[in-house]
């Protein structure tokens, strides 16, 4: 069975931020009480971009810095055709979709944001982490109650079959009381993993036995916390 490396880990996290192999082993990432988000609430993706965005939602400011996190020295002003990214979530970009239905009721239609509209759609913060990276290989993104491990089933497949060299797997959630249902909570942040084949120096192996040999992680909290509790389950095991 084809064995693949992760080679990086970067988190945006209400407990810190960060990157590399103490992601997959600090027990305090996953010490979270929903009151913790508020510590992401001014958090800013400038420092980890080389573009200038005129807005961006939450959702995707924590998915692209920490895509950049996981990359490293990646250089993002060059095309990688053969780089791909799968995204999960499973509440998308609620701020920016309530914000601009809120602009739409209040002001009309000719007065609410165009800018705002499309950071309210769960794919948007996969979409703008392809472009700023200039990955052009293999893309989805999966929103909902699915299992995360689809997504890295989804990134072991394109490299299994030589679609692609690397492949980025991320995890994301920006979202507030408003935006969920009576009683639920998410841990905001994003966590992303980088995944090559070959010979890569690795924080961690993983192959499909491995991926779906233990039960689905638990999505009460988000995907942030599922994709987490998956990835530092497999470095215990």
């Amino acid at each position: 069975m084809s064995r693949f490396a992760i080679t990086n880990l970067g988190w945006v996290l209400p407990a810190g931020t960060g990157s590399g192999a103490s992601g997959l082993t600090d027990p305090n990432l996953l010490d979270w009480v929903p009151e913790d988000n508020a510590a992401l609430a001014e958090f800013s993706a400038k420092p980890y971009l080389n573009s200038v965005k005129g807005y961006l939602d939450p959702a995707g400011s924590y998915c692209l810095a920490a895509c950049s996190l996981a990359l490293g020295e990646h250089d993002g002003s060059q095309a990688h055709n053969r780089s791909g990214i799968a995204t999960v979530t499973r509440y998308g970009a609620p701020q920016s979709a309530r914000k601009f239905h809120e602009q739409l009721v209040g002001k009309g239609a000719r007065y609410a944001s165009p800018l705002v509209f499309p950071h309210g759609y769960a794919n948007t913060a996969g979409n703008l982490a392809a472009i700023e990276f200039g990955f052009g290989g293999p893309h989805v993104v999966l929103q909902g109650r699915q299992d995360v491990r689809e997504a890295l089933d989804f990134a072991l497949t394109r490299l299994e079959t030589g679609e692609a060299d690397e492949m980025l797997v991320a995890a994301y959630e920006a979202t507030d009381e408003i935006g969920l249902p009576d009683g639920m909570v998410a841990q905001n942040g994003a966590i992303a993993i980088r995944l090559a084949a070959g010979d890569s120096a690795a924080l961690l192996e993983l192959d499909r036995e491995r991926l779906w040999g233990g039960p689905a992680p638990d999505l009460d909290t988000g995907s942030v916390t599922a994709f987490l509790v998956l990835l530092q389950g497999f470095a215990q095991a």
